[in-house]
């Protein structure tokens, strides 16, 4: 979860109005298509419906962006009200899953839209993200990925100059050593929204996948790995970053978005767990140096321990769309989201995105339109490179993701030993597999 939300940090409702100005009158109103989601962030969503309803003035949409805790929220309340959107944003893996009942199979809306060999316009590992988490025998896609990510931390360029650190750190202990330089220099080290469960599970699995990849992949999948030494070791890796105030004070009670991701742009924190989604904070600000990227660099994980292995990334589905059953309900409102299902995907709402660098595209042969500069451009191209060997960086089974996410945050704030919460871990996961 391209988690990301929208970064003004308050809920916004797009409404734009389906015909142009000065449009001749139509003979019936537009088929009105309701989209729900925590991305793309509002100044894109508008971007992209402007250029969805010129292109389709026959549908008027309506659009709600809301940050993704406040979201989480809202799409619950809706599936207990029986009031879903027509369109729901979804992360692959635990999210779609949750709501796997309440949405279509896209597999023939997707052969409608491309034809009978569409999957060839996405990346296999994509397509099987797309599925992640879905019951054994469960071939079905029940959201399309709009885009894809990479996960990793990114840095303030001019921090580590003023707090005299020449790089990104390459092991643990500079990582922490690091953390104290840019606090005596007067920046929060490292920015971590331990509140929001997403990025705690992401900041675990960067650890851990510096640890034991393969690990990180089966337990993914579902597979009960929590207590093997490299997962226990990982969690007292993460237990470090609070131990050793690498994470700001008051981290667990901290939202990444938008508080983190806020205080990252005003330039002070040094250090923050996000992704290649930042890069749309080059469309969103005039600041020289958040708008060329020219303050900003990434970085993975630095190495555990005496774990040398090769660097590994970890990526996928940003964002996905879903077709709710709510919208078969009306035949012209289930047509109408299939195309706006396209345009979002493979047309002229994707490009809007790209062109504002929301994230990395999912479908095949679309990039920005535009020229970049050239620091800009090397971080872009050096995620398009990720991305094409990145492993899985979400847990498909919502019940375990969530089980995790309540372990790491109960390390943080030293109710559980880091071997208790995997342990904890572990054994819903294995209560999972005897369910399933």
């Amino acid at each position: 979860m391209k988690t990301k939300a929208c970064l003004l940090g308050v809920a916004a409702t797009l409404l734009l109005v389906g015909a142009s100005a000065g449009a001749p009158a139509r003979a019936a109103d537009p088929v009105v298509v309701t989209v729900w989601s925590w991305s793309p962030v509002t100044p894109t969503m508008n971007a992209m419906i402007a250029a969805i309803q010129k292109a389709h003035p026959d549908i008027q949409v309506k659009a709600t962006i809301q940050p993704h805790p406040v979201y989480s929220v809202s799409l619950q309340a809706a599936v207990g009200s029986g009031n879903m959107p027509d369109i729901v944003g979804l992360s692959p893996g635990s999210e779609t899953q949750q709501y796997r009942e309440h949405l279509l199979n896209l597999s023939p809306v997707a052969e409608e839209l491309w034809g009978k060999d569409w999957q060839k316009n996405f990346s296999p590992s994509l397509l099987s993200e797309a599925r992640f988490g879905n019951p054994q025998g469960d071939a079905n896609f029940y959201a399309l990925p709009q885009e894809a990510q990479i996960n990793n931390l990114w840095y303030n360029i001019p921090a580590f100059e003023k707090a005299g650190i020449a790089g990104p750190p390459k092991t643990v202990d500079e990582l922490v050593a690091d953390a104290k330089k840019l606090r005596a220099a007067g920046y929060m080290p490292f920015y971590q929204g331990a509140g929001t469960g997403t990025f705690d599970v992401w900041a675990y699995l960067l650890i851990a996948s510096r640890i034991d990849v393969d690990s990180v992949v089966a337990g993914e999948q579902g597979a009960p790995i929590w207590t093997k030494p490299g997962m226990i070791e990982a969690a007292h890796v993460w237990q470090r970053m609070f131990t050793d105030d690498v994470f700001q004070p008051g981290a667990l009670s901290a939202l990444q978005y938008p508080t983190g991701a806020n205080l990252f742009a005003a330039g002070r924190v040094g250090m923050i767990v996000l992704g290649s989604w930042w890069l749309q904070q080059t469309g969103l600000s005039e600041l020289p140096g958040l708008k060329t990227m020219s303050d900003y660099g990434t970085f993975n994980f630095p190495a555990v321990g005496d774990h040398k292995g090769p660097e590994v990334f970890l990526g996928g589905v940003d964002v996905g769309w879903g077709i709710t059953t709510n919208a078969s309900s009306s035949p012209a409102v289930l047509a109408a989201s299939k195309v706006v299902l396209k345009e979002f995907i493979s047309g002229v709402g994707e490009q809007e995105a790209l062109d504002e660098l929301n994230d990395l595209p999912a479908f095949n042969g679309m990039t920005p339109s535009h020229a970049m500069p050239a620091h800009l451009t090397e971080v872009y191209d050096t995620y398009i490179k990720e991305l094409a060997t990145a492993h899985t960086h979400v847990i498909g089974n919502p019940v375990i993701n969530q089980s995790l996410v309540s372990g790491l945050q109960a390390i943080g704030a030293k109710t559980m030993t880091p071997e208790a919460a995997m342990q904890a871990v572990q054994d819903t996961a294995l209560a999972q597999q005897k369910a399933h």
